[in-house]
Protein backbone atom coordinates (compact mmCIF):
# COMPACT_ATOMS: atom_id res chain seq x y z
CA UNK A 1 0.00 0.00 0.00
CA UNK A 2 1.49 3.20 -0.71
CA UNK A 3 2.25 5.68 1.75
CA UNK A 4 2.32 9.60 0.92
CA UNK A 5 3.39 11.38 4.20
CA UNK A 6 4.80 15.14 4.53
CA UNK A 7 6.73 16.19 7.67
CA UNK A 8 4.11 18.06 10.39
CA UNK A 9 6.70 21.00 10.88
CA UNK A 10 7.03 22.00 7.11
CA UNK A 11 2.86 21.36 6.70
CA UNK A 12 2.24 23.88 9.33
CA UNK A 13 5.40 26.62 8.51
CA UNK A 14 3.42 26.60 4.62
CA UNK A 15 0.08 26.70 6.02
CA UNK A 16 0.47 29.23 8.54
CA UNK A 17 2.52 31.58 5.80
CA UNK A 18 0.95 30.74 2.67
CA UNK A 19 -2.83 32.37 1.76
CA UNK A 20 -3.57 29.28 -0.10
CA UNK A 21 -3.60 26.60 2.72
CA UNK A 22 -5.45 25.95 5.67
CA UNK A 23 -4.59 23.43 7.88
CA UNK A 24 -7.52 22.32 9.72
CA UNK A 25 -6.22 19.94 12.92
CA UNK A 26 -8.79 18.00 15.62
CA UNK A 27 -6.90 15.41 17.68
CA UNK A 28 -4.71 13.29 15.25
CA UNK A 29 -7.33 13.96 12.15
CA UNK A 30 -5.19 16.64 10.28
CA UNK A 31 -7.36 18.04 7.19
CA UNK A 32 -5.60 20.45 4.36
CA UNK A 33 -7.57 22.63 2.55
CA UNK A 34 -5.27 24.24 -0.57
CA UNK A 35 -7.47 26.81 -2.77
CA UNK A 36 -5.36 27.20 -6.04
CA UNK A 37 -5.42 30.25 -7.92
CA UNK A 38 -7.28 31.00 -10.88
CA UNK A 39 -5.76 30.58 -14.23
CA UNK A 40 -5.21 34.63 -14.68
CA UNK A 41 -3.64 34.99 -11.16
CA UNK A 42 -1.55 31.65 -11.67
CA UNK A 43 -0.06 33.11 -15.09
CA UNK A 44 0.22 36.90 -13.43
CA UNK A 45 -2.10 38.90 -15.41
CA UNK A 46 -4.14 39.20 -11.77
CA UNK A 47 -3.62 40.01 -8.24
CA UNK A 48 -2.93 36.41 -6.66
CA UNK A 49 -3.91 37.42 -3.28
CA UNK A 50 -7.27 38.23 -4.78
CA UNK A 51 -8.51 36.34 -7.06
CA UNK A 52 -7.94 32.14 -5.55
CA UNK A 53 -10.68 29.89 -7.71
CA UNK A 54 -13.86 27.96 -6.37
CA UNK A 55 -11.64 24.81 -6.22
CA UNK A 56 -10.71 23.39 -3.46
CA UNK A 57 -8.10 20.49 -2.80
CA UNK A 58 -8.93 18.49 0.77
CA UNK A 59 -6.17 16.68 1.70
CA UNK A 60 -6.83 14.64 4.81
CA UNK A 61 -4.76 12.88 7.32
CA UNK A 62 -3.70 11.10 10.16
CA UNK A 63 -0.66 12.63 12.05
CA UNK A 64 1.78 10.28 13.38
CA UNK A 65 4.44 11.76 15.61
CA UNK A 66 6.31 14.14 13.56
CA UNK A 67 4.84 13.40 10.14
CA UNK A 68 1.72 13.61 8.48
CA UNK A 69 0.35 10.00 6.53
CA UNK A 70 -2.73 11.09 3.99
CA UNK A 71 -5.16 9.04 3.56
CA UNK A 72 -7.54 10.46 1.53
CA UNK A 73 -7.77 13.81 -0.53
CA UNK A 74 -10.86 15.19 -2.87
CA UNK A 75 -10.77 18.16 -5.60
CA UNK A 76 -14.40 19.61 -4.91
CA UNK A 77 -15.70 22.93 -6.76
CA UNK A 78 -19.01 23.80 -6.04
CA UNK A 79 -21.38 20.47 -5.78
CA UNK A 80 -18.50 18.19 -7.72
CA UNK A 81 -16.23 16.17 -5.81
CA UNK A 82 -13.74 13.61 -7.26
CA UNK A 83 -10.99 11.91 -5.32
CA UNK A 84 -7.62 11.83 -6.25
CA UNK A 85 -5.23 8.92 -5.97
CA UNK A 86 -3.06 8.93 -3.59
CA UNK A 87 -0.19 8.62 -6.29
CA UNK A 88 -1.53 11.74 -7.62
CA UNK A 89 -0.54 13.92 -4.11
CA UNK A 90 3.57 12.93 -5.01
CA UNK A 91 3.34 15.74 -6.61
CA UNK A 92 2.08 18.37 -3.96
CA UNK A 93 3.77 16.87 -1.28
CA UNK A 94 7.40 17.66 -3.46
CA UNK A 95 5.84 21.06 -3.36
CA UNK A 96 5.37 21.10 0.38
CA UNK A 97 8.43 20.30 0.87
CA UNK A 98 9.55 23.30 -1.69
CA UNK A 99 7.97 25.47 0.15
CA UNK A 100 9.02 25.08 3.82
Amino acid sequence: MLVVSVSYDKLRRVASSHPAYRLIEEGDRVEVLFYPPTEDSASSTSDFERDYSETVVRIIGVRRGDVVEFTEAFVERGNERRRLSLDELELWVNEIEWLA
